[in-house]
C-alpha cells in the first residue's frame, strides 16, 4: 500500500466544513479529492483542505491544539482506501 508522511497543522477551511481533531486532513486534491475518506493507524479521517506545501502522498492530520501536533509529530503511517 502508498506510504504517506503526515504533517500535523491546526487550521483549515477549505471545504466549508468545521475541522475536527481526529476526522480531518488535508491532501494534494489531485490525489485525493475533497470528502476522500482514507484509514491511518486505525482511525477514518475525511479530506478536507489542501496546502501550498501538500503535493503527492503528503497528508496533513488536524488537531486541535499546536501542543498536540506537536506531540504527534511528523510520521510515516501506511493509508488505506476508506471507500465503501
Amino acid at each position: 500500500p502508498p506510504r504517506s508522511t503526515l504533517f500535523p497543522y491546526t487550521t483549515l477551511f477549505r471545504s466549508g466544513t468545521t475541522p475536527q481533531e481526529g476526522r480531518t486532513i488535508s491532501a494534494d486534491l489531485d490525489v485525493f479529492p475533497l470528502g476522500t475518506r482514507l484509514l491511518i493507524d486505525g482511525t477514518v479521517y475525511t479530506v478536507e483542505d489542501t496546502g501550498s506545501g501538500i503535493d503527492g502522498n503528503h497528508l496533513d492530520i488536524y488537531f486541535d491544539s499546536h501542543e498536540r501536533a506537536l506531540d504527534y509529530g511528523r510520521q510515516t503511517e501506511e493509508v488505506y482506501s476508506a471507500e465503501s
